[in-house]
């Protein structure tokens, strides 16, 4: 492939980013790619800086250091204090980069609990003012998520774990994300809702949406991405493709539990 074929196929970049709370360091000069289409997963240990990663790339945290492509433009550099839209003076706030396509579904679901499942779902569409689009977005999230569908107007608070689950991953879909940030969607869930969050995921990526995973459970990630990054302690140990992590001796006994 081209060099300029492999620039334009990259949807988000991410160059020597460090965030630092206090003196400990939660990531550091942690560079990745994610090619438009893909599903990337970050796999790692918990407490080694996955969930502080999305945080940063979604505008949660402020970067110390590092640069950030999105569709081929540089729309963050940050040197320590400095943390601003390239060309402005204006810091870049969490609902720009909804704007600009790329949209968080946070660990622990983070829902309205006393509001219903579709003033939840309707939440997530609030960037985009064509209502049309915004019916059909959430048409196609109940037949994602049919479970659903019949419950539209009870308390999200009522449901299960795994149907919560359900309702933030839609609640993220409702704002048309080009990059979907999905952070730790099988934490605490039974085996059998895991396979059906694990199924949804691959019907959000078949259907166009490029996804970057962060998921401590390595055998669900490496099952579905297409590539993967191990990060511990803050730092990118290894990255390769699916097949590779998968047959890396390190990765097999340390996250899969073959000897």
């Amino acid at each position: 492939m081209s060099e300029t074929n492999k620039q334009s196929s990259t949807l988000f970049e991410l160059q020597e980013a460090s965030v630092h709370y206090g003196r400990a360091i939660a990531i550091a000069s942690v560079s990745l790619t994610v090619e438009k289409g893909e599903l990337v997963a970050v796999i790692g240990p918990n407490g080694t800086g996955k969930t502080t990663l999305l945080r940063a790339i979604s505008g949660l945290v402020e970067l110390e250091r590092g640069k950030v492509f999105f569709e081929g433009k540089k729309i963050l550099e940050s040197t320590k204090s400095e943390f601003r839209v390239m060309g402005t003076n204006k810091s870049l706030k969490p609902h720009r980069i909804v704007e600009l396509g790329i949209i968080h579904c946070p660990e622990r679901r983070r829902l309205f609990t006393e509001s219903s499942v579709r003033e939840n779902l309707i939440l997530g569409a609030y960037t985009n003012k064509d209502k049309l689009k915004v019916e059909q977005t959430l048409e196609y999230v109940l037949k994602l998520f049919p479970v659903l569908e019949k419950r539209l107007n009870e308390k999200a608070g009522n449901f299960s774990g795994g149907e919560q689950q359900m309702i933030a991953i839609g609640r993220s879909l409702m704002g048309n994300p080009k990059l979907l940030l999905l952070d730790e969607p099988s934490l605490g869930l039974a085996p059998m809702v895991k396979r059906n969050i694990v199924e949804a995921i691959r019907k959000i990526q078949e259907r166009g949406t490029t996804i970057l995973l962060v998921e401590q459970d390595a055998s669900i990630a490496l099952e579905i991405c297409d590539r993967g990054y191990l990060l511990e302690d803050g730092r990118l140990e290894l990255e390769g493709s699916r097949d590779e992590l998968l047959k890396n001796p390190y990765v097999k006994e340390a996250y899969l539990g073959i000897a």
